[in-house]
């Protein structure tokens, strides 16, 4: 995506987090003023506060991305990106960390995302990481060596979780993309799904091939979002599905 698009995107993502912290904050001053008097005191003439302890997740489900996990392009991204759309579809009990981050390569997730995966202790692991790495000309070469260290870290960190890999839709079905040289795009793209493909063979673990089953988006413009690059809300869904039928 561009600089602009990036920015805009990141912006977004900024004013979700503040919104979240000035109401955690909030909680937090709202719990302590209930247990102290006016004078600073404990107050004696009320009922204990009693927390109570969620129950324990059946499953702890981590999702590792960009702006597409983020939710960007979605009418309210924070209740209707893709992963919150899987985690509805694997059923009750599952603890969702949703860590995409607008903009992000994957080298770069490699020290931030990756780290919290693995110290979230996750069952189930999904990767969706290429399509800012496409826009930014990373080499091939480099994204290949990233992706292995990434898939050697979390099956190192996480020896128990499934991890889950997608690779790159069909990105010439993109308004984004319209002024792009679909030959030259396609090639660019056959060449990351290639190494995707080799390296989810080499580590074991489960791809969900997007530029085969997302190929609908040629029928279906109401997948994609007014920046003609996000998937909208019913995108979302769509992915989810497409995720939710591999890994059942």
């Amino acid at each position: 995506m561009n600089v602009q698009t990036r920015l805009d995107s990141k912006q977004s993502a900024w004013q979700v987090t503040k919104r979240l912290a000035g109401v955690f904050c909030f909680v937090l001053f709202f719990l302590a003023s209930c247990s102290t008097s006016s004078t600073g005191q404990s107050s004696t003439n009320t009922q204990p506060f009693v927390v109570q302890q969620a129950p324990k997740a059946r499953l702890t489900y981590v999702a590792i991305g960009a702006s597409d996990t983020f939710g960007i392009g979605a009418d309210d991204p924070q209740s209707e990106n893709w992963p919150t759309d899987l985690a509805a579809n694997l059923g009750s009990g599952v603890r969702l960390i949703n860590l995409g981050i607008p903009g992000i390569t994957l080298h770069q997730a490699l020290s931030i995302e990756v780290p919290i995966a693995i110290d979230s202790h996750p069952n189930l692991i999904t990767v969706w990481l290429a399509v800012n790495d496409l826009i930014d000309s990373v080499h091939i070469s480099s994204y290949t060596h990233d992706l292995d260290l990434l898939l050697t870290r979390l099956q190192a960190g996480a020896p128990g979780a499934s991890i889950v890999v997608a690779n790159i839709p069909d990105l010439t079905l993109l308004p984004y993309f319209g002024s792009s040289d679909p030959q030259v795009l396609t090639a660019q793209i056959q060449q990351y799904n290639t190494a995707i493909a080799t390296l989810v063979k080499r580590h074991h673990v489960i791809e969900v091939d997007l530029y085969q089953q997302w190929s609908e988006l040629r029928n279906h413009p109401e997948y994609i979002s007014e920046d003609g690059l996000h998937p909208s809300t019913l995108g979302y869904m769509r992915i989810a599905d497409l995720f939710y039928r591999i890994i059942k």
